[in-house]
C-alpha cells in the first residue's frame, strides 16, 4: 500500500523543473492540509501547481491517505505526514518547518484547507493591492474573502481596538484592514511567521488563526482582506436563520466540536482581557451566539448545549498556555 515519504525521503527526490510564474507568485509556497479526503482534490492540486512556486500536501489523517499518497506521486507533489499531531496547528508547524529546509527563499505562505476552493488564489497573487501591501514590512498577511458554501453568505471581518470593535458590512471590494483572518488562503509573509512564531497546538483546530492574529496584532503587524476577491470555504455545516429581522448562521457543528469551540473561546477570552478587553467581551457574545444558533436552528441542541457549557467550564479552568 502507497504511503506519503518521509521528509528524508523527499528531500533526496526533489521534482525536477520550476515553473514559469510572476510576480508574488514565483516567491509563494502553498500548504494544503488534508484530514478527511471526502472529494476528489486532484483538480485542486493541479490548479495549485500552476498557481504557485510550490506546492506541499500535507496528511494529517492519524493513519494516513494511501489515496492521497497515490494522487501527491502522481502529480509528482510533495506530501508530508503530519499525523494529526498537534491537530490543525500541528500540520502548520511541521509544514513551516519542512519549508524552512526545503525553500528557504520564498517570501510567502498560503495555507488551505482541503475543503477551500483555491480558483481565485492565481489571480489574488497578481493583483498589485495584495503586491502592494505584502510589500510592506508591517504586513502579516492578506486573504481573499470567504463565501460559506452551505449558506451563501461572506464572512464578516472585524476591525479591533483595546476598548472597541466594529463589523464590516457582508459585501464589499476593497482592500480592508481587519483583526482577524482565517488561514485558509490567507498570504502570509514568510519574515511575519516568524517573527511571530509557531501556531498554537494546544488550541489544536479552533481559533487557532485567531490567537494567531492577535499576537500578529501585538507584534505590530497588519492584516488585510482583499475584498475585490473570494472563496468559497466551509466552516462547519451552517445553516440560515432569522433572529428579530436578522439573516443570521448557526454553525452546525458536532458536539464535541462545540466542546472545543467553547473550550479555546474562553481560554481565550481569560488569557488576553487585560491586553485586548474588547475581543474578550467578543469571545462571551461568541459564545451566546453560538447557544442561540444551537437553539434557533440545529437538531440534537440540548446535548449540543450541554457540550457547549462544558467545554466553558473547562476553558475557564485550562492551565494557561495549554488549553
Amino acid at each position: 500500500m502507497a504511503s506519503c515519504p518521509t521528509v528524508d525521503e523527499l528531500a533526496r527526490n526533489e521534482p525536477p523543473g520550476t515553473l514559469t510564474l510572476q510576480g508574488l507568485a514565483a516567491s509563494t509556497a502553498a500548504v494544503v492540509v488534508v484530514y478527511h479526503l471526502a472529494s476528489d482534490i486532484e483538480p485542486a492540486l493541479r490548479l495549485l501547481q500552476r498557481s504557485v512556486a510550490r506546492l506541499l500536501v500535507v496528511d494529517n489523517h492519524e493513519q494516513g491517505h494511501a489515496k492521497l499518497a497515490e494522487v501527491t506521486h502522481r502529480l509528482r507533489l510533495d506530501c508530508l505526514k503530519a499525523g494529526n499531531v498537534g491537530g490543525l496547528a500541528g500540520a502548520y508547524n511541521r509544514a513551516l518547518a519542512w519549508l524552512q529546509v526545503h525553500e528557504p527563499q520564498l517570501a510567502q505562505v498560503v495555507f488551505l484547507d482541503e475543503d477551500s476552493d483555491p480558483s481565485r488564489l492565481a489571480a489574488l497573487l497578481a493583483d498589485s493591492n495584495t503586491a502592494l501591501t505584502l510589500a510592506r514590512p508591517d504586513t502579516a498577511a492578506v486573504s481573499p474573502a470567504y463565501r460559506d458554501r452551505a449558506t451563501g453568505l461572506r464572512g464578516r471581518y472585524i476591525r479591533l481596538s483595546r476598548f472597541r470593535l466594529d463589523f464590516s458590512p457582508r459585501e464589499f471590494s476593497d482592500l480592508r484592514s481587519v483583526a482577524f483572518l482565517i488561514n485558509s488562503m490567507t498570504v502570509w509573509r514568510v519574515q511575519a511567521l516568524r517573527r511571530i512564531g509557531s501556531f498554537h497546538e494546544g488550541l489544536a483546530i479552533d481559533h487557532v488563526d485567531t490567537e494567531y492574529c492577535l499576537r500578529a496584532r501585538q507584534a505590530g503587524l497588519a492584516l488585510y482582506v482583499n475584498g475585490a476577491f473570494e472563496f468559497a470555504h466551509a466552516i462547519g455545516a451552517r445553516r440560515k436563520y432569522r433572529l428579530l429581522g436578522v439573516e443570521l448562521q448557526a454553525g452546525g457543528h458536532s458536539p464535541q466540536r462545540r466542546h472545543m469551540i467553547a473550550r479555546n473561546t474562553v481560554w481565550l477570552a481569560r488569557n488576553w482581557c487585560w491586553r485586548e478587553p474588547a475581543f474578550s467581551a467578543l469571545c462571551l457574545a461568541r459564545l451566546a451566539y453560538e447557544a442561540v444558533g444551537i437553539t434557533m436552528a440545529e437538531d440534537r441542541a440540548a446535548t449540543k448545549l450541554a457540550a457547549l457549557l462544558r467545554g466553558a467550564f473547562s476553558g475557564l479552568f485550562a492551565r494557561a498556555g495549554t488549553a
